[in-house]
C-alpha cells in the first residue's frame, strides 16, 4: 500500500498544478512538487504544519482553503472559483476513515504558475521580476539592497524600467525616504538645471524671490531616479557628475555648494557606449553611473513572462473597474503569438482596453483589437500595396522612430528634422513612439 501511495506521490510531482492535501484540523498531509516551488515556505519540511505556517505570502492572496473547507463540511463533494487568472479546485475526501481536504490550484492556459518575489508588495515590480530571465536581477538586487551604489537600467521602451528603479528603491535600506524621478526627455534644456539643482533669489530674471528647491534636495536621504540619462545636456554633466561623486552641488545662481545624501538610479533606451564615442556623453560620467547595471530584456524574448503579466493585468483591471472578466485558451495564445514592440506597457494597454471594451465575461480572440504596429511593421518589411496616405505614414512614422531612438527628446528629435517642437510631440504621440 505504501508503494502505491507513493508511486502516486512521484505522479503528482510531476504535474505543474500546484496540489496540497490538509487534515480536517487544517495540518498539511501532503503536498507536490509544483505547491513547494511555487508557494511553500523555505524555512524547512512542509507536512504536519498549520494552513497559516504553510506558504508565502503570496500563497495566501490566492489560496481559499478555510472558507472552502468550511463550506465542504455539509454534503458539497467539491468547490471550484477563479482567482487572477488560475483555477482554485478544492475536494473533500474520505481516506482511512479521515476526512481530508484536496487544494488543487492551476493556471487557466498556462502550462506553469507564475512565480512571484516572496516580498511581493501588490505592485507591478513583482510580475517584472516573475520570470525565469529576470531572476538574476532579482538576485542582484537583494544582494546590493544594503549599500547605495549607482545602478544604471538600460532597455527598449516599455520594458519596466521606471518600475525596476522603484522596486530598487523599494528593496534598499532608504526605503522608507523619497523616491523622486526627472524624465530627462521631457523638461527643456534651459530649465533642467534649475528642476535639478534648484535656485537662489534673483538667479534669473523671472526667478522667484524665495528661490526654489531642487529634485536633487527633496530627494535628499532617499534615491534620485533619472530617466533618459542619455538626454541630458553635455554642458549639464559636469555638474551632475559633481553630484554623483562629491554629493554636492551649487544651485542656479548659488555661491555656495550643498550637500546631498541621495542614491542615483538612472535609466536609458539609448546605447550610452554610443554615445561617448560621438561625444555627447562623457565617458567619466558614463561609468560612474553604472557601477551595478541592469538590461531590461524586451518582452519579445521573456516569452515566460507573458502568462504572468496577461494574469496580473486581468486581475488589476477587474480590481479597478469592479469586473470579473476571464480570458480563454485561444485569445490567450493570440496574444502571446503578438511581437509587442511596445513592450509591457503596450500589453498593459491592449487589455485594459479589451477589458472595458468586450461585452462577454470570458474574452475571446474576436475581442482583441488589430495589433496594429505589428501589422504596419510587417505591411512596411514586405512591401504590400498600399495608398498614398498610407505610404506617407509608415514613411513618417520610420523616420521619426529612427530620430527618437538616436536622439530620445521631443527637442532634439525636432531640431534633427527641421520642425517645431509642438509638432515633433504631436507625430510622436500620433505613433505612439517613446
Amino acid at each position: 500500500m505504501e508503494t502505491e501511495l507513493d508511486y502516486c506521490k512521484s505522479i503528482l510531482d510531476l504535474i505543474p498544478s500546484a496540489v496540497a492535501l490538509y487534515t480536517q484540523d487544517q495540518r498539511l498531509l501532503f503536498c507536490n512538487r509544483a505547491f513547494r516551488e511555487h508557494f511553500g515556505a523555505e524555512d524547512g519540511p512542509l507536512e504536519g504544519r498549520h494552513f497559516l505556517k504553510v506558504g508565502r505570502r503570496y500563497y495566501y492572496k490566492i489560496s481559499r482553503f478555510p472558507e472552502a473547507a468550511q463550506h465542504l463540511q455539509s454534503d458539497s463533494t467539491s468547490q471550484s472559483d477563479v482567482y487572477a487568472g488560475q483555477q482554485r479546485i478544492y475536494h473533500r475526501l474520505e481516506w482511512r476513515g479521515e476526512r481530508l481536504f484536496l487544494e488543487l490550484i492551476a493556471p487557466l492556459a498556462s502550462p506553469t504558475l507564475p512565480l512571484q518575489p516572496e516580498d511581493n508588495k501588490e505592485s507591478p515590480e513583482g510580475m517584472i521580476l516573475s520570470d525565469k530571465r529576470m531572476r538574476s536581477i532579482l538576485e542582484t538586487i537583494r544582494r546590493i539592497s544594503n549599500f547605495d551604489s549607482t545602478v544604471l537600467i538600460t532597455g527598449e521602451s516599455g520594458t519596466g524600467k521606471t518600475m525596476l528603479a522603484r522596486y530598487i528603491h523599494s528593496n534598499s535600506r532608504r526605503a522608507s525616504a523619497p523616491f523622486v524621478t526627472i524624465n530627462c526627455a521631457s523638461i527643456p534644456e534651459n530649465l533642467i538645471e534649475s528642476e535639478l539643482f534648484g535656485y537662489v533669489s534673483g538667479a534669473f530674471t523671472g526667478a522667484g524671490q524665495k528661490g526654489k528647491v531642487g529634485l536633487v534636495e527633496t530627494a535628499n536621504g532617499g534615491t534620485l531616479f533619472l530617466d533618459e540619462i542619455g538626454t541630458l545636456p553635455l554642458n549639464l554633466q559636469s555638474k551632475f557628475l559633481q553630484l554623483v561623486q562629491e554629493k554636492s552641488y551649487l544651485p542656479v545662481g548659488g555661491v555656495k555648494l550643498k550637500t546631498a545624501d541621495v542614491r542615483i538610479i538612472s535609466a536609458t533606451n539609448l546605447d550610452l557606449s554610443k554615445q561617448v564615442e560621438d561625444g555627447v556623453f562623457r565617458e567619466d560620467l558614463y561609468y560612474r553611473l553604472r557601477v551595478i547595471e541592469f538590461h531590461m530584456p524586451p518582452l519579445r524574448e521573456r516569452t515566460d513572462a507573458l502568462d504572468p503579466l496577461i494574469d496580473h493585468f486581468l486581475t488589476y483591471y477587474n480590481q479597478k473597474y469592479q469586473i470579473a472578466k476571464t480570458i480563454s485558451i485561444r485569445a490567450r495564445e493570440t496574444l502571446k503569438r503578438h511581437s509587442w514592440n511596445g513592450n509591457i506597457r503596450e500589453l498593459q494597454y491592449v487589455i485594459e482596453r479589451i477589458m472595458v471594451t468586450s461585452l462577454d465575461g470570458c474574452i475571446q480572440p474576436e475581442n482583441i483589437p488589430p495589433l496594429q504596429s505589428t501589422a504596419s511593421e510587417e505591411s512596411e518589411r514586405q512591401g504590400e500595396e498600399q495608398s498614398f496616405d498610407q505610404s506617407m505614414e509608415a514613411f513618417e512614422r520610420k523616420l521619426l522612430r529612427r530620430a527618437y531612438q538616436k536622439y530620445g527628446s521631443s527637442y532634439k528629435v525636432a531640431a534633427a528634422l527641421g520642425i517645431s517642437q509642438t509638432k515633433a510631440s504631436r507625430l510622436l504621440r500620433k505613433y505612439d513612439i517613446r
